[in-house]
């Protein structure tokens, strides 16, 4: 009976509906990947649970300022759920492009870690999956310094910290490559078929490291 909770951004979020009347349907869980996992897993395991806590436009200091940020105990979650998924870190990197300000790594890692060290307490097992985007007419050259920095350094959090990262970029480019509007819409936000590679990615590897055994 795993009980899962997916933490990110728009790239979670995908339109779930928040209000208390639509936990634990599939409104709930938006219309990306974490529906499409519910549904693939809800097949294979019996009392499956999964929260869908993605918040759209969400930096990484910022998740936890979110009052619902995660489910509470009339939602019937656990003191300790079975597994955290985490993907959060794009908007770190597109926001200050269109909103015309520094970048500021240092404080997105920060606030990263205080996440993964407050979720920690709330979960046997958390999964990081890397941050990614595509080339697109807003994924210019000048993001990839500044998302391989942010990675890296993601990385090296969840390293120290005896958290599961699962690399998403790398396998991205070459699955994409030629046709990268059909993953990812605008670079950033994944189409149908990019939550489905999504989706695909997450079980090739939690069943790899047995996370849901």
């Amino acid at each position: 009976m795993p009980k899962l909770v997916f933490l990110g951004d728009s790239v979670t979020d995908c339109a779930r509906k928040r209000a208390m009347r639509y936990q634990g349907t599939q409104a709930g869980l938006g219309t990306g990947w974490v529906r499409h996992l519910n549904k693939d897993l809800g097949a294979e395991y019996n009392g499956l649970v999964c929260w869908n806590r993605g918040f759209s436009g969400c930096l990484s200091a910022q998740l936890m300022q979110q009052s619902d940020w995660w489910p509470d105990q009339t939602e019937g979650v656990p003191e300790s759920v079975d597994l955290t998924t985490l993907l959060i870190g794009i908007n770190d990197i597109w926001h200050p492009f269109w909103r015309k300000t520094p970048h500021n790594l240092t404080r997105s890692l920060a606030g990263f870690r205080r996440l993964i060290e407050t979720v920690q307490l709330r979960s046997e097992r958390v999964l990081v999956c890397e941050p990614f985007a595509l080339p697109s007419d807003q994924v210019t050259a000048d993001w990839w310094p500044l998302l391989q920095a942010l990675s890296a350094g993601q990385r090296s959090i969840c390293n120290e910290l005896g958290v599961h990262w699962c690399p998403m970029q790398a396998e991205l480019l070459v699955t994409a490559e030629g046709h990268p509007s059909d993953y990812l819409a605008d670079g950033i936000h994944p189409t149908d078929l990019g939550h489905r590679w999504l989706a695909g990615r997450w079980r090739s590897y939690t069943a790899d490291h047995k996370l849901l055994a």
